[in-house]
């Protein structure tokens, strides 16, 4: 009865007999971040990868160089100044591109057999993705790839396979010597590239991806069941008036009406402008349209072109969708 009533005694008997909760994960015990502070982060590492992107790719470029082909494609390319790193807003759906040119010089070079050999001057380029490429691992893969191109036109002499089997011979190598550090060099690679602007269709639910506000969905409808477009990232602002959706129709199509009433007043044109504003209401409501807007049309999703890059710039077009992927 004297240990029933002791504290000491009931307190090591709980340390003893209690079961052990697991100890908490490091990761719960810090507190969540805000939607704003993960965006800061994300732009101060988006804002230091910018920083050193290009003296990495081309110290990397010439690191691939000197241990794959012992330097040939620098000494190759070094008349024309190397070979060049380009950084490029051009490029959405493909990461790089691989650009060589051979130029013929008159000068003749004598050979020990007394016959004479032409001589060639070696313009290359690696074109990188600014919308793309955002990270370290992106950049050193896709140099790598783009490097296993120049080595195959500018080496191998390979010029109309650019993917063929003395493609995937520079990529085993690449890979072999560079594996630790994350390279692996393959045909294709899938990278979810991060779009600013997305639409969804308010019908079929398909999603338009952008890298600029380039859709209108007061003038353009989904180009596969032409229903209606709601923006969804970023989330728009409350919805506008009905005011505002005057203003909206009057912005986008107040030019027109100048051009096609040229001698007209100002307050003729408003009038207009209002006809016309009241003559869209009715055939919107007639059609059952949900979104608003001018003159609407539908946009087509297939609207991005992959390009490989092969020699002399002429390449392969293959018309895609908005795909969330890239093939190198």
């Amino acid at each position: 009865m004297d240990n029933f009533w002791s504290q000491d005694v009931i307190n090591d008997w709980n340390d003893e007999y209690s079961p052990r909760k697991a100890p908490k994960s490091p990761q719960k015990l810090l507190p969540a971040m805000s939607n704003a502070q993960q965006d800061r982060i994300a732009r101060d590492a988006k804002k230091a990868f910018s920083q050193r992107r290009n003296e990495l790719a081309q110290n990397f470029l010439t690191e691939l160089d000197e241990t794959i082909t012992n330097g040939q494609i620098a000494k190759l390319a070094e008349e024309t100044g190397g070979v060049k790193i380009v950084w490029t807003k051009r490029l959405n759906t493909t990461a790089g591109r691989a650009q060589w040119k051979r130029e013929t010089v008159t000068k003749c070079i004598p050979q020990p057999d007394g016959s004479l050999a032409l001589q060639y001057r070696h313009h290359a380029s690696i074109e990188l993705a600014e919308k793309v490429i955002d990270d370290d691992d992106r950049l050193l893969n896709v140099i790598a790839h783009e490097f296993c191109h120049l080595a195959n036109f500018m080496i191998s002499g390979i010029r109309t396979n650019p993917h063929g089997a003395q493609f995937k011979a520079w990529a085993a190598l690449c890979s072999q010597h560079f594996g630790n550090r994350g390279i692996k060099v393959t045909t294709k690679h899938s990278y979810m590239i991060q779009y600013k602007y997305v639409w969804e269709c308010t019908n079929c639910g398909l999603e338009y991806k952008r890298h600029s506000k380039s859709i209108n969905p007061l003038l353009q409808l989904c180009g596969t069941c032409r229903s209606g477009l709601v923006q969804t990232k970023p989330q728009p602002r409350a919805a506008a008036t009905k005011g505002g959706d005057y203003q909206a129709f009057v912005k986008h199509n107040m030019q027109q009406v100048k051009m096609e009433n040229p001698r007209s007043t100002q307050k003729d044109i408003m009038s207009l402008m209002g006809k016309r504003y009241q003559d869209f209401k009715a055939a919107r409501k007639e059609s059952g349209m949900m979104k608003e807007g001018g003159n609407l049309e539908p946009i087509s999703i297939e609207e991005d072109y992959l390009n490989e890059g092969l020699p002399d710039a002429e390449g392969n077009g293959f018309i895609y969708p908005d795909l969330d992927f890239l093939n190198l």
